[in-house]
């Protein structure tokens, strides 16, 4: 049996020279990003459970085609010419909350050109599997949670003509019935799991990970790797933690398999910075000098960077890590007031997250702190509490949204016990733009236009720090060695754009 793998993309025109595109497949948020009409995206995240699900086909012998639309641009219309040229028997493709209007009409288009067995999966999917099942005929399979080795037994028990009543994770029907097979498996040792295949990405013949990026990172290309799964702690709005992990235990693959990886990685892909886009990168210190120090033993020189947390590094984990290659650091802040902090879920300690920003500016290694808006009781006062302490926080960027309270997630549940979720029109679940939750003493619009202003107030206060702006020019320089003139011109345009909202 073929299985062809995809990440659609879809895209909203929002005048004659704007468009917003869906991020999917790969990220921890499904959220949209505009761009100027036809252009690349500023933020496209390699799809890891895609590539460690072709990998895993591979080794099966398993005929596998890959098609990553978000990655290549490619449109609706060329994508399902080429899966019709495909010929496959399977097609699997990831939902998400705000695309799932598109996803199910797109299962109905798929099906009618080819006839293949559609499987969905994703967060969205994991929480509402009957319903996706009963709302779209042309769905024949959700597969739930971490799907990979789902996949591979489903296509394997396929091509046999074997019976799926003894695989996990899995919602189909039998005849008029609906089938759910709930039980969650984490893939637990990680080291079982074989390299992505990124050769397959974005499409067969066209590997290049120049494609995949983060504007945080300062060297292109920049490959994506994952050292973890999961996150010990328990915030309440978190998403795939909840949901693709069910809360289960953290998850690491083995410091010899991380390190084997990135030289894989540096090798066969030219990585020139690698970009650890874990749920928490820094959880376990013993981990991360175990990484640490088999990069040195093995005289790796690659620049890396990581989504970590400013609760665990102390200074001897941080001094370890620049001696390793890194360059740069993310960490959740979410909140500076007391009272949504108490509720957080995650020990934050506002003088730690100094701490940790102070040293990481001392060694070298970029920070970028993240704030969301919308949590709990949240009030005007506490916006401008959260803001004011990234303004007077020592990072080098800062990342402000809106709290999406997604199905599945013990948030969604809150929220919609308390009658506060405003809609459960799913199109309206893009924490980049719509706010859902109703505040006693906020409005959504307030919300909004909050988030809108606050990356230009931060900006402008921290260009009155002269220590700041000499620091970014240190950076620049480590970007222009890194991306070229190019990568210089595209973080000005940015730094432009931030300063005129």
């Amino acid at each position: 049996m073929k299985t062809c793998l995809l990440n659609p993309l879809f895209v909203e025109r929002v005048g004659p020279r704007q468009e917003r595109y869906f991020v999917r497949s790969g990220s921890r948020w499904p959220s949209s990003y505009l761009r100027p009409f036809g252009a690349g995206g500023r933020y496209i995240p390699f799809p890891f459970f895609m590539a460690s699900a072709a990998a895993l086909l591979e080794r099966e012998s398993l005929p596998v085609s890959v098609m990553d639309a978000v990655a290549g641009n490619v449109s609706l219309e060329n994508l399902l010419r080429w899966v019709r040229h495909e010929r496959p028997d399977v097609v699997l493709y990831e939902t998400t909350t705000p695309t799932l209007r598109w996803d199910l009409a797109l299962a109905r288009e798929i099906k009618s050109l080819t006839g293949a067995e559609i499987a969905l999966c994703g967060t969205h999917g994991t929480t509402y599997p009957e319903e996706m099942l009963r709302q779209e005929s042309a769905v024949d399979y959700i597969l739930l949670y971490e799907y990979e080795c789902t996949l591979r037994d489903l296509i394997v028990a396929r091509s046999k003509g074997a019976d799926l009543g003894s695989l996990n994770g899995i919602a189909y029907r039998r005849g008029e019935e609906m089938v759910l097979q709930t039980l969650y498996v984490p893939i637990d040792p990680l080291d079982q799991l074989p390299f992505p295949a990124r050769h397959l990405f974005p499409a067969r013949g066209k590997s290049d990970m120049h494609v995949y990026w983060d504007g945080f990172c300062q060297h292109r290309p920049a490959v994506q790797m994952h050292a973890s799964r999961g996150c010990p702690f328990r915030c309440d709005f978190c998403l795939w933690v909840q949901v693709m992990y069910q809360s289960g235990k953290y998850r690491m693959f083995s410091s010899t398999r991380v390190v084997d990886e990135m030289e894989e990685v540096v090798r066969a892909h030219g990585a020139r910075e690698i970009y650890f886009d874990d749920d928490d990168f820094t959880v376990s210190k013993r981990h991360v000098l175990d990484i640490c120090r088999e990069v040195r033993k093995r005289g790796l020189r690659v620049p890396w960077s990581c989504m970590g947390d400013a609760v665990v590094p102390d200074a001897e984990m941080l001094d370890a890590m620049a001696d390793a290659g890194c360059v740069g650091m993310k960490f959740g802040v979410e909140s500076a007031a007391p009272e949504i902090l108490a509720r957080l879920g995650k020990p934050v300690n506002l003088d730690r997250v100094r701490e940790v920003a102070r040293a990481c500016s001392r060694r070298g290694i970029k920070t970028h702190a993240t704030i969301t808006f919308g949590l709990w009781e949240e009030t005007p006062e506490s916006m401008e509490v959260s803001l004011a302490f990234v303004k007077d926080l020592d990072v080098d960027s800062v990342q402000f949204s809106i709290t999406s309270p997604f199905p599945g997630t013990r948030y969604f549940e809150e929220m919609k016990s308390l009658g506060r979720l405003k809609t459960l029109d799913w199109d309206e679940y893009d924490g980049s733009r719509s706010a859902v939750v109703v505040f006693p003493n906020l409005s959504r619009q307030e919300i909004q236009g909050f988030c809108e202003k606050a990356p230009s107030r931060w900006l402008w206060r921290k260009l009155r720090n002269p220590r700041w702006i000499f620091r970014q020019g240190r950076y620049l320089l480590r970007l222009i060695r890194g991306q070229g003139v190019r990568g210089l011109r595209e973080r000005v345009r940015r730094a432009i754009e931030i300063l005129a909202g």
